[in-house]
Protein backbone atom coordinates (compact mmCIF):
# COMPACT_ATOMS: atom_id res chain seq x y z
CA UNK A 1 0.00 0.00 0.00
CA UNK A 2 1.04 3.20 -0.75
CA UNK A 3 0.14 7.14 0.12
CA UNK A 4 0.99 10.30 -0.70
CA UNK A 5 1.50 13.30 1.69
CA UNK A 6 2.77 16.62 1.75
CA UNK A 7 4.97 18.20 4.87
CA UNK A 8 2.77 20.88 5.17
CA UNK A 9 -0.07 19.00 5.77
CA UNK A 10 -0.91 16.69 8.71
CA UNK A 11 0.59 13.61 8.01
CA UNK A 12 -0.89 9.80 9.26
CA UNK A 13 0.49 8.93 12.52
CA UNK A 14 0.55 6.00 14.70
CA UNK A 15 -2.79 6.88 16.15
CA UNK A 16 -4.92 6.46 12.58
CA UNK A 17 -3.20 2.76 12.15
CA UNK A 18 -4.43 1.75 15.68
CA UNK A 19 -7.64 3.06 15.70
CA UNK A 20 -8.27 1.58 12.09
CA UNK A 21 -7.24 -1.60 13.73
CA UNK A 22 -9.80 -0.95 17.12
CA UNK A 23 -13.45 -0.58 14.89
CA UNK A 24 -15.42 -3.40 14.95
CA UNK A 25 -16.21 -5.04 11.44
CA UNK A 26 -18.64 -7.79 11.33
CA UNK A 27 -20.95 -9.57 8.68
CA UNK A 28 -23.50 -6.57 9.51
CA UNK A 29 -20.76 -3.69 8.61
CA UNK A 30 -21.47 -2.96 4.86
CA UNK A 31 -20.85 0.46 4.84
CA UNK A 32 -18.29 2.81 7.06
CA UNK A 33 -17.77 6.44 6.91
CA UNK A 34 -14.20 8.22 8.05
CA UNK A 35 -15.23 12.11 9.43
CA UNK A 36 -12.65 13.86 8.75
CA UNK A 37 -10.59 11.18 6.79
CA UNK A 38 -7.53 13.92 5.94
CA UNK A 39 -5.06 12.12 3.39
CA UNK A 40 -7.59 9.18 3.40
CA UNK A 41 -5.10 6.68 5.03
CA UNK A 42 -7.84 5.43 7.42
CA UNK A 43 -9.93 4.13 4.70
CA UNK A 44 -7.16 2.65 3.31
CA UNK A 45 -6.23 0.90 6.08
CA UNK A 46 -9.89 -0.03 6.59
CA UNK A 47 -10.22 -1.92 3.10
CA UNK A 48 -7.80 -4.38 4.53
CA UNK A 49 -10.02 -5.65 6.77
CA UNK A 50 -13.28 -5.85 5.24
CA UNK A 51 -15.34 -5.93 1.89
CA UNK A 52 -17.35 -2.84 3.10
CA UNK A 53 -17.94 0.67 1.12
CA UNK A 54 -15.67 3.09 2.70
CA UNK A 55 -16.77 6.84 2.42
CA UNK A 56 -14.27 9.66 3.64
CA UNK A 57 -15.58 13.00 4.39
CA UNK A 58 -12.67 15.69 4.43
CA UNK A 59 -12.99 20.18 4.97
CA UNK A 60 -10.16 21.07 3.54
CA UNK A 61 -10.07 21.02 -0.39
CA UNK A 62 -6.31 19.91 -1.00
CA UNK A 63 -6.54 17.06 1.89
CA UNK A 64 -9.67 15.57 -0.39
CA UNK A 65 -7.03 16.15 -3.53
CA UNK A 66 -4.36 13.88 -1.60
CA UNK A 67 -6.78 11.50 -0.32
CA UNK A 68 -8.53 10.71 -4.17
CA UNK A 69 -5.04 10.46 -5.40
CA UNK A 70 -4.16 7.92 -2.89
CA UNK A 71 -7.27 6.06 -3.63
CA UNK A 72 -6.45 5.96 -7.28
CA UNK A 73 -2.97 5.06 -6.34
CA UNK A 74 -4.17 1.98 -4.55
CA UNK A 75 -6.61 1.36 -7.35
CA UNK A 76 -9.52 1.46 -4.31
CA UNK A 77 -11.57 3.75 -6.29
CA UNK A 78 -14.68 1.33 -6.66
CA UNK A 79 -14.40 0.60 -3.03
CA UNK A 80 -13.75 4.34 -0.92
CA UNK A 81 -15.14 7.44 -1.56
CA UNK A 82 -13.77 11.02 -0.75
CA UNK A 83 -16.38 13.55 -0.04
CA UNK A 84 -15.43 17.55 0.30
CA UNK A 85 -17.46 18.54 3.06
CA UNK A 86 -18.29 19.91 6.50
CA UNK A 87 -19.03 17.28 8.95
CA UNK A 88 -21.24 20.25 10.68
CA UNK A 89 -23.19 19.74 7.35
CA UNK A 90 -23.72 16.19 6.85
CA UNK A 91 -27.08 15.71 6.11
CA UNK A 92 -25.93 17.64 2.69
CA UNK A 93 -24.26 14.22 1.28
CA UNK A 94 -25.47 11.59 3.89
CA UNK A 95 -29.48 9.93 4.93
CA UNK A 96 -30.55 9.94 8.76
CA UNK A 97 -28.52 6.41 10.56
CA UNK A 98 -27.62 5.03 6.93
CA UNK A 99 -24.14 3.99 8.49
CA UNK A 100 -23.53 0.91 10.38
CA UNK A 101 -19.78 2.19 11.40
CA UNK A 102 -18.52 5.43 11.63
CA UNK A 103 -14.43 6.40 12.81
CA UNK A 104 -12.83 9.22 13.38
CA UNK A 105 -9.27 10.30 14.35
CA UNK A 106 -10.38 14.23 15.55
CA UNK A 107 -8.63 17.09 16.68
CA UNK A 108 -7.69 16.70 20.28
CA UNK A 109 -6.78 19.93 21.32
CA UNK A 110 -9.59 22.89 22.52
CA UNK A 111 -8.71 26.08 21.88
CA UNK A 112 -9.46 29.04 24.44
CA UNK A 113 -9.00 32.13 22.10
CA UNK A 114 -4.75 31.94 22.98
CA UNK A 115 -3.33 31.92 19.27
CA UNK A 116 -0.02 31.24 20.39
CA UNK A 117 -1.13 27.48 20.99
CA UNK A 118 -1.70 27.11 17.81
CA UNK A 119 0.22 26.08 14.18
CA UNK A 120 1.63 28.39 12.17
CA UNK A 121 0.33 26.45 9.32
CA UNK A 122 -3.60 27.27 8.98
CA UNK A 123 -3.82 23.39 7.74
CA UNK A 124 -2.30 22.05 10.85
CA UNK A 125 -4.23 24.30 13.21
CA UNK A 126 -7.60 23.04 11.78
CA UNK A 127 -6.24 19.46 11.98
CA UNK A 128 -5.18 19.85 16.04
CA UNK A 129 -7.26 22.19 17.64
CA UNK A 130 -11.09 22.72 17.65
CA UNK A 131 -11.41 25.55 15.59
CA UNK A 132 -13.87 24.11 12.34
CA UNK A 133 -15.43 21.96 14.81
CA UNK A 134 -15.82 20.56 18.36
CA UNK A 135 -15.70 17.01 20.01
CA UNK A 136 -19.45 17.44 20.81
CA UNK A 137 -20.34 18.13 16.82
CA UNK A 138 -18.37 14.79 15.83
CA UNK A 139 -19.99 13.42 18.20
CA UNK A 140 -23.40 14.34 17.80
CA UNK A 141 -23.49 13.86 14.00
CA UNK A 142 -21.95 10.31 14.18
CA UNK A 143 -25.04 9.45 16.76
CA UNK A 144 -27.34 10.72 13.58
CA UNK A 145 -25.35 9.31 10.92
CA UNK A 146 -25.35 5.93 12.09
CA UNK A 147 -28.18 3.28 12.62
CA UNK A 148 -29.17 1.86 15.80
CA UNK A 149 -26.58 -0.33 17.60
CA UNK A 150 -23.94 1.15 14.74
CA UNK A 151 -20.75 1.37 16.22
CA UNK A 152 -18.70 4.69 16.69
CA UNK A 153 -15.03 4.41 16.98
CA UNK A 154 -12.51 6.94 18.02
CA UNK A 155 -8.71 8.05 19.06
CA UNK A 156 -8.53 10.65 21.58
CA UNK A 157 -6.68 12.41 24.41
CA UNK A 158 -7.01 10.04 27.77
CA UNK A 159 -7.12 13.72 29.75
CA UNK A 160 -10.19 14.12 28.19
CA UNK A 161 -12.01 10.85 28.66
CA UNK A 162 -14.60 11.97 31.15
CA UNK A 163 -15.96 14.63 28.49
CA UNK A 164 -15.80 12.01 26.14
CA UNK A 165 -18.38 9.41 27.97
CA UNK A 166 -20.61 12.31 28.77
CA UNK A 167 -21.07 13.31 25.30
CA UNK A 168 -21.57 9.60 24.17
CA UNK A 169 -24.49 9.59 26.92
CA UNK A 170 -25.74 12.44 25.70
CA UNK A 171 -26.37 11.16 21.96
CA UNK A 172 -27.03 7.59 22.82
CA UNK A 173 -23.77 6.29 22.15
CA UNK A 174 -22.95 3.06 25.09
CA UNK A 175 -19.28 3.21 25.79
CA UNK A 176 -18.42 -1.01 24.56
CA UNK A 177 -15.03 -0.52 24.39
CA UNK A 178 -11.81 0.92 25.90
CA UNK A 179 -8.51 0.85 25.81
CA UNK A 180 -5.66 2.87 26.77
CA UNK A 181 -2.22 3.45 25.09
CA UNK A 182 0.79 3.62 26.43
CA UNK A 183 4.17 4.52 24.78
CA UNK A 184 6.11 2.33 27.20
CA UNK A 185 4.51 0.31 30.30
CA UNK A 186 6.60 2.58 32.81
CA UNK A 187 4.75 5.63 31.21
CA UNK A 188 1.05 7.27 32.31
CA UNK A 189 -1.62 6.82 29.08
CA UNK A 190 -1.71 10.07 26.63
CA UNK A 191 -3.82 8.54 24.12
CA UNK A 192 -7.28 6.52 24.34
CA UNK A 193 -9.56 4.14 21.76
CA UNK A 194 -13.28 3.92 22.41
CA UNK A 195 -15.93 2.30 20.55
CA UNK A 196 -19.43 3.20 21.61
CA UNK A 197 -22.80 1.15 20.26
CA UNK A 198 -25.72 3.38 19.56
CA UNK A 199 -28.88 2.87 22.04
CA UNK A 200 -26.69 -0.47 23.34
CA UNK A 201 -27.58 -2.16 27.02
CA UNK A 202 -24.73 -0.54 29.22
CA UNK A 203 -21.75 -2.95 29.89
CA UNK A 204 -17.95 -1.58 29.23
CA UNK A 205 -14.92 -3.55 28.59
CA UNK A 206 -11.37 -1.99 29.79
CA UNK A 207 -9.07 -4.26 27.52
CA UNK A 208 -5.60 -5.08 28.12
CA UNK A 209 -3.33 -1.64 27.93
CA UNK A 210 -1.40 -1.49 24.68
CA UNK A 211 2.07 -0.43 24.51
CA UNK A 212 3.51 0.83 21.50
CA UNK A 213 7.17 1.02 21.98
CA UNK A 214 10.07 -1.28 23.61
CA UNK A 215 13.17 0.78 23.79
CA UNK A 216 13.02 2.75 20.94
CA UNK A 217 11.48 0.01 18.77
CA UNK A 218 8.03 -0.30 18.01
CA UNK A 219 6.37 -3.14 20.21
CA UNK A 220 5.32 -6.32 18.81
CA UNK A 221 1.77 -5.64 18.69
CA UNK A 222 2.70 -2.84 16.56
CA UNK A 223 4.93 -4.38 14.77
CA UNK A 224 1.75 -6.94 13.76
CA UNK A 225 -0.42 -3.75 12.77
CA UNK A 226 1.64 -2.45 10.67
CA UNK A 227 1.67 -6.11 8.83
Amino acid sequence: MKIIQRNDYLNFSLDSVVISHFLTINRGVKKILDLGTGNGVIPLLLSRRCTAKIYGLELQETSVDLAKRNILLNQLDKRIEIIHGDIKKWNDFFEYQSFDAVISNPPFFKFDGNKKQLNNLDQLTLARHEISITLEEIVKAASNILRERGYFAMVHRADRLEEILEIFSKYKLTPKRLRFCHSKLERESKIIVIEGMKNAEKGLKILPPLITHEGRDYSKEIKELFK
